[in-house]
């Protein structure tokens, strides 16, 4: 078997200690890739770190600029940078908080352009970057306008950004509803009924893994020609 291009690379995943972020960092390390997992729980660093081998953790608070700072001051080169911190402001337009969004809006955008402009001048030019983005932002639910409007900037702040800092290849993945602790606010019976409500009507008939969406990140890293692209690991909902 051909080895990896990714073995020995710097890869740097933040939102990488649960869910898509973490299924990210075992594929990459598995590649035999250099991962550094960043994440604002120590708690579930320490258990990302048990989990993956040979992983390298640091505190990172995505809304917090002197955190991010600090947290990228103690790199010296990046071969690969993934973004995919998570929130959620779900609601109607007429009763969700204004905090939730301010704080979805802080975490999925403002977040990840803190993190690149800290970033950025370390990443190699033969390197990426790929941001985590929602199928909420690309298909219209009802009470998501929020998250919605947060995914959809993910993507035009992705795709700008491939212009931007040409030649570093940005990408944007696109997730539809994928099986994490993201969802975990929801209660339990009304979380089983909205999953089975996604699976039929859903084109592959089944709800995302992690593992689904971390296989399309680790081609887009891997992928030299590619730039600039949405991606979606959906299952075919936003068809």
């Amino acid at each position: 078997m051909a080895e990896s291009t990714l073995s020995n690379t710097r890869v740097v995943v933040v939102g990488g200690s649960s869910g898509i972020g973490r299924a990210v960092a075992r594929r990459a390390a598995d590649a035999g890739a250099r991962v550094v997992v960043g994440s604002r729980s120590e708690e579930k660093l320490a258990d990302t770190a048990k989990e993956i081998d040979g992983i390298t953790t640091g505190v990172i608070d995505v809304t917090d600029e002197e955190s991010v700072r600090a947290f990228f001051a103690d790199l010296d080169t990046i071969d690969h940078l993934v973004l995919c911190p998570g929130d959620m402001a779900a609601g109607s337009v007429y009763e969700v908080p204004l905090e939730a969004v301010r704080r979805s809006f802080d975490t999925k955008i403002i977040g990840p352009l803190l993190c690149i402009r800290h970033a950025g001048r370390k990443i190699a030019p033969t390197g990426s970057i790929v941001l985590l983005a929602g199928s909420g932002g690309f298909k219209p639910y009802p009470d998501l306008s929020a998250t919605a409007a947060a995914n959809t900037g993910i993507g035009g702040l992705g795709r700008s950004l491939a212009v931007e800092l040409a030649p570093i290849r940005v990408n944007v993945v696109v997730a539809g509803l994928i099986d994490t602790p993201l969802w975990d606010f929801v209660p339990a019976e009304a979380r089983a009924n909205l999953f089975a409500q996604t699976v039929a009507s859903t084109p592959v008939g089944r709800i995302g893994q992690p593992d689904d969406v971390a296989h399309t990140v680790l081609q887009l890293l891997e992928n030299t020609f590619t730039t600039g692209a949405l991606s979606l690991v959906d299952g075919g909902s936003t068809l």
